[in-house]
C-alpha cells in the first residue's frame, strides 16, 4: 500500500484524460455518504478485458465463477439488464430501436487500485507493489486536464415513445393489472441525444459529478464505448464477516417513489411532505420490498431476511425518493452465480413479480434497455485469497472480501457522438398515466441539463 498526494479532482481529472485513449474504470461516491459510500475506487491499465454475451445464462455464470475465484485480481463490471431476460429464459421480442449492442457483461481485471477516502481524504495504491512506481507516474503525466464546460450547446434528443403512446402504455399495464398478470411494472422510455464534439463523455460525467453527486457514481471508458453513471441506488452489497463464526451479509436498498425539488423552500417542503404521506408511493415501495425478501429468501438462511428501513426519505439535487433497506445472511458456499441468479434484475426496475412483469416490459417498450437498469459493481478479494502479502487490496473495506453493485438508473451510453439512458417509473393501478410521463422527466432532468436539451 502506497499514500500519495492527490485529491479527488484532481485524481479524476488524471483519470478522464487517460480515458481518451484507454480503457479506465472508474467508481466515485462524490463524497456523499450514503449506505457507507465514502470511497473512489478506479483501475487503469487492466490485465484483462472481456466483452461477453453469450445465448447459454449458464456459460456465463460459469465463466464469472471462474474468474472471481482466480486469486490476485480485483474486479470492476458492468451487467446489462438484457442478461437477466437470458437468466429467466425470455425470449426477447425482436425490438424496434437497439441499445449500441451492449455485452451481457463487461469485466475488467486489475492487480493494482487506485482508492480515495473521503472520510479522510487520503488516496492510496493498493495491491501489487510493483506496479505502484508506474501507476503514479501515469496519474501525474495527466494532472491538471480541464473538463469544464463553458458553454453548453444544445443536443438534439429523441425518445422511442410519444408523449401520447407512453401514456397509452400505462393505460396498457393499467388493464394487465386488472387481469392479474403484473401488480406493479416499471415502464421505461429511452432517450437518444446526438452530442456535438466539444460534449465528450468525460465532460459529461466532470460536470453530473459536480452538480448531482451521487452515492454510486460511475464512468467507464471501455473499448469502443463509455458508460457515465449517476446512480443514486445500490443493488447489493456482500460482505465476509470479521469472524470466522458469522455469516456473510447481503444488503439492499431499492428505490420507489419521486417527487422533484421545490424551487422554493415552502414548494420543496410541500412536495417532502407529499410524498412521504403519498399512498401509492408507498404501496409501490413496500412491494418491491417484499418482492426482494423473496429473492433475498433464496439465497440466505431461513428467517435471517429482514427490513431494517421502509420508505426512508432521500435527498438529491432535482429530486426526492423513497428507500428501504432489506439485509439477510448468505446461505454456506453460495457463489456469485447463485446469488445473480436469485436477485438480478433488481426488483426496483422490473416489477411484480418479476418474471411475467419483465415479460410485459419486453412486450410493451420498443428498445431493448442494454446497459440501462442493469447493474455496475465491482469485486474486492479477501486477502486471504491473494497469492502473497504483497497483492492485497486491504484499503477498501478493512480487508473484507466485497462485493458491492450499485443498479444502473440515472446511467448513460456513449458512443460516436450519440448517447442513450433510459428513465421510468413504476406502474400501478393507480397511477395517473399523464403523471408519470411527468415523472420520466423528473428522472431525466440532470442528464438533460448538461446536454443543453429538452425532450
Amino acid at each position: 500500500m502506497r499514500e500519495i498526494e492527490f485529491s479527488a479532482d484532481r485524481l479524476i481529472s488524471s483519470l478522464l484524460k487517460l480515458s481518451e485513449r484507454e480503457p479506465v474504470c472508474l467508481l466515485d461516491s462524490c463524497g456523499v455518504s450514503y449506505l457507507g459510500s465514502h470511497l473512489l475506487i478506479a483501475g487503469i491499465k487492466p490485465l484483462e478485458t472481456y466483452k461477453i454475451t453469450n445465448n447459454d445464462a449458464r456459460r456465463t455464470l460459469e465463466f464469472l465463477d471462474d474468474k472471481f475465484s482466480e486469486s490476485g485480481s480485483a474486479f470492476i463490471f458492468s451487467i446489462s439488464y438484457d442478461f437477466g431476460l437470458k437468466l429467466e429464459n425470455i425470449k426477447s421480442r425482436p425490438k424496434e430501436f437497439s441499445a449500441f449492442g451492449e455485452p451481457d457483461v463487461y469485466l475488467a481485471a486489475f492487480d493494482c487500485l487506485i482508492v480515495h477516502d473521503y472520510d479522510t481524504g487520503a488516496t492510496r495504491l493498493t495491491g501489487n507493489e510493483k506496479r505502484f512506481d508506474e501507476i503514479e507516474r501515469i496519474l501525474r503525466e495527466r494532472e491538471n486536464a480541464n473538463f469544464e464546460i463553458n458553454s453548453i450547446e444544445n443536443s438534439v434528443v429523441f425518445s422511442n415513445f410519444t408523449p401520447e403512446n407512453y401514456i397509452q402504455t400505462v393505460e396498457k399495464i393499467q388493464e394487465r393489472i386488472r387481469r392479474g398478470d403484473t401488480y406493479q411494472t416499471n415502464l421505461t422510455q429511452q432517450l437518444r441525444a446526438r452530442l456535438p464534439d466539444s460534449l465528450t463523455a468525460q465532460r459529461i460525467f466532470w460536470h453530473l459529478r459536480k452538480s448531482h453527486p451521487a452515492p454510486f457514481a460511475a464512468f467507464l471508458k471501455r473499448e469502443s464505448d463509455a458508460v457515465v453513471s449517476i446512480s443514486p441506488e445500490r443493488f447489493f452489497k456482500i460482505q465476509s464477516p470479521k469472524s470466522e463464526v458469522q455469516s456473510r451479509i447481503i444488503s439492499t436498498s431499492p428505490i420507489k417513489g419521486t417527487r422533484p425539488r421545490g424551487r422554493m423552500p415552502n414548494e420543496d417542503l410541500k412536495l417532502k411532505r407529499e410524498l412521504l404521506d403519498s399512498e401509492k408511493d408507498l404501496a409501490e415501495n413496500t412491494m418491491i420490498v417484499d418482492l426482494l425478501r423473496n429473492d433475498l429468501g433464496r439465497i440466505c438462511k431461513f428467517g435471517s431476511v429482514t427490513v431494517e428501513k421502509l420508505c426512508d426519505l432521500e435527498t438529491h439535487p432535482t429530486l426526492y425518493h423513497l428507500v428501504s433497506t432489506v439485509r439477510g445472511e448468505l446461505r454456506e458456499n453460495t457463489k456469485f452465480s447463485d446469488i445473480l441468479k436469485a436477485v438480478f434484475p433488481c426488483g426496483s426496475i422490473t416489477g411484480a413479480p418479476k418474471i411475467s412483469t419483465m415479460r410485459i416490459i419486453d412486450e410493451l417498450e420498443t428498445s431493448n434497455r442494454g446497459l440501462s437498469m442493469g447493474a455496475i459493481g465491482y469485486y474486492d478479494p479477501s486477502p486471504k485469497s491473494q497469492v502473497s502479502s504483497q497483492e492485497q487490496f486491504s484499503t477498501l473495506d478493512f480487508g473484507l472480501e466485497t462485493w458491492d453493485l450499485s443498479v444502473a438508473i440515472r446511467t448513460m451510453v456513449v458512443k460516436n457522438n450519440e448517447a442513450i439512458f433510459n428513465v421510468g417509473g413504476g406502474i400501478v393501478i393507480d397511477s395517473v398515466p399523464e403523471l408519470e410521463y411527468e415523472e420520466t422527466l423528473v428522472k431525466a432532468k440532470a442528464f438533460l441539463q448538461v446536454l443543453g436539451a429538452k425532450l
